[in-house]
């Protein structure tokens, strides 16, 4: 392998770390990113179901003060049918008090209802407290683990990022571009292998995208520090001296 390749190969070694860094740190990011969308979904729903009991508790308020005031109808019939002078006032009297009797039993067994709906309202609640809790520290668990990764990687980042200038500076402009280009598509895996397939055969594969190279690249690259493509991906190609 000849100086420009070399140079190539062990710019792509620093990349392939400094890639690797930023995709663990990426991942971290990412997964804070996710539990910070679960924790606000579990608030929001904690949120709308406290709005909900907000308003059962409304409707059970108000059911209480008709009962209330309903029982006090009955109590002032109750006294009137002692004060009727007729039959047929009292048959009145009574009439109006038994459909009261009847709507407060119908409203007292409603309100049973809502209390019960009222109580398991409360216990979901309780359990989504929980559940926003327990979320919340797993986002505050993922942010640490962010910001250890963050710190770890700072110094070792800032040394590899140095490495990567000065072995840049080895190389031409025009091979330099062409070596971010492909790294920025392949994630820092820029080099490629010439393979021989067979051992008494001239037929070479690019190991990046084991698309089939002619003889003549091969050849080439044995003789000459020249920085080939392969037609397919893209990757710079190289070839031990062996193959």
């Amino acid at each position: 392998m000849g100086a420009t390749l070399e140079s190539l190969r062990v710019l792509q070694d620093i990349e392939l770390q400094i890639v690797d860094i930023r995709r663990q740190v990426a991942a971290r990011q990412r997964s804070v990113k996710r539990q910070t969308a679960k924790a606000r979904s579990a608030e929001e729903a904690v949120g709308a179901a406290r709005e909900d009991l907000k308003h059962s508790q409304a409707e059970v308020d108000s059911l209480d003060l008709d009962l209330k005031s309903r029982n006090e109808s009955i109590a002032r019939l109750r006294d009137n049918l002692n004060t009727v002078k007729t039959n047929k006032e009292y048959a009145a009297v009574l009439s109006q008090l038994n459909t009261e009797k009847a709507e407060v039993s119908r409203m007292e067994t409603r309100a049973y209802q809502l209390m019960e709906a009222l109580e398991g309202k409360k216990r979901v609640i309780a359990e989504q407290d929980d559940q926003v809790r327990q979320e919340e520290a797993r986002l505050e668990d993922f942010k640490a683990q962010l910001a250890r990764a963050e710190h770890s990687f700072a110094e070792r980042l800032k040394g590899l990022e140095e490495q990567r200038a000065e072995a840049a500076g080895r190389l031409d402009a025009k091979s330099l571009k062409l070596f971010n280009r492909v790294s920025e598509r392949y994630e820092g895996e820029v080099m490629a292998q010439v393979v021989r397939t067979h051992p008494r055969r001239d037929e070479f594969i690019c190991d990046g995208c084991n698309m089939s190279l002619a003889a003549e690249r091969a050849n080439a690259l044995l003789t000459r520090d020249e920085v080939i493509t392969c037609d397919n991906c893209g990757r710079i190609l190289y070839i031990d001296k062996g193959t």
